[in-house]
């Protein structure tokens, strides 16, 4: 008995080797050509985001956390975080709004609706950055600025108005010009969703004695919610990290107000060469994206559960 149960083990090693053996052969094309992708992975995102942090922790020849301290206690960087936090927030609101209100206008059948689609999302998303912010820099400028001219002949303003010298004219200019540049996308993904509606919900509700916004309230949003919030996180994470626009515009002037962590962060390490305090800023912003990530990730595993 105990030589044939030893004769059925080997049997079952072999057979589980020939099958890991095989497994490996029939999928060795599979993992070599994913051999460049991760080479590519681990040189240009693992690398830098290690390097980053441990030069965040040098302190000249040593390594301690006196560059978080020293930011941390620098009274600029509240003043630049809570111009982040406006930033964000103000961006992502005005996303969301315009872009859920454009998608259901274009939701509409109506005739020509991909011609007015191609205009209104494709154009300002298609636009590169710097374009898009060099033109609304000359829109915004004071002297000679089209946005001024249309004030001023509509009556609304009496004078041309310094947009981007004035710090709470800046901010509002800027998160103008963000929320040109950025519905496009938001209004993209909430048509998606809304085409995944199935009309015979509003058919239905419409029977039953509802209005538009109670349809809207009842039927539209419960059945988007989830996009809405996959759209809105997606949002956060791109108007935090968001820099090309804030700096072509205003530099992240008058006197730091349109400033957020990742302007201050560029100019912390590119003008002033203080690259332990600009990546200890990076990593706080860094620590900022992923708690959204994971607040986010775990209402799903909530949701889902």
């Amino acid at each position: 008995m105990m030589e044939k149960a030893k004769e059925i083990t080997v049997v079952v090693l072999s057979r589980k080797k020939t099958g890991l053996a095989y497994d490996l052969q029939k999928n060795y094309f599979a993992y070599r050509s994913i051999i460049p992708y991760v080479i590519f992975i681990l040189v240009l995102v693992v690398y830098p985001v290690v390097h980053n942090i441990l030069v965040s922790f040098q302190t000249g020849t040593t390594w301690s956390l006196q560059n978080y301290r020293d930011v941390l206690t620098d009274p600029l960087f509240w003043v630049i975080s809570g111009n982040t936090i406006i930033w964000t927030v103000s961006c992502v609101l005005l996303d969301l709004v315009v872009g859920l209100g454009l998608a259901l206008l274009l939701n509409q059948d109506t005739r020509g609706k991909m011609i007015f689609r191609t205009i209104i999302l494709v154009i300002p998303w298609a636009t590169p950055d710097i374009v898009a912010a060099v033109t609304w820099k000359w829109m915004y400028n004071d002297m000679y600025g089209v946005l001024n001219d249309i004030l001023v002949k509509m009556g609304l303003i009496r004078g041309y108005l310094p947009w981007l010298a004035v710090p709470n004219l800046a901010k509002i200019a800027v998160i103008i010009a963000n929320l040109w540049k950025g519905f496009a996308i938001s209004a993209m993904f909430y048509l998606a969703a809304l085409q995944t509606v199935p009309k015979e919900l509003h058919e239905a509700a419409s029977i039953d004695g509802a209005n538009i916004w109670q349809r809207f309230i009842k039927v539209t949003i419960p059945a988007i919610r989830p996009y809405i919030m996959t759209t809105v996180m997606l949002t956060i994470i791109w108007t935090i990290n968001y820099f090309p626009l804030i700096f072509v515009m205003t530099n992240g002037g008058p006197s730091n107000a349109t400033d957020t962590l990742v302007t201050h962060s560029y100019r912390t390490a590119f003008r002033f060469l203080d690259f332990s305090h600009s990546t200890a800023i990076s990593n706080i912003n860094f620590i900022i994206v992923l708690t959204v990530s994971i607040i986010y990730t775990i209402s799903l595993m909530r949701k889902e559960g």
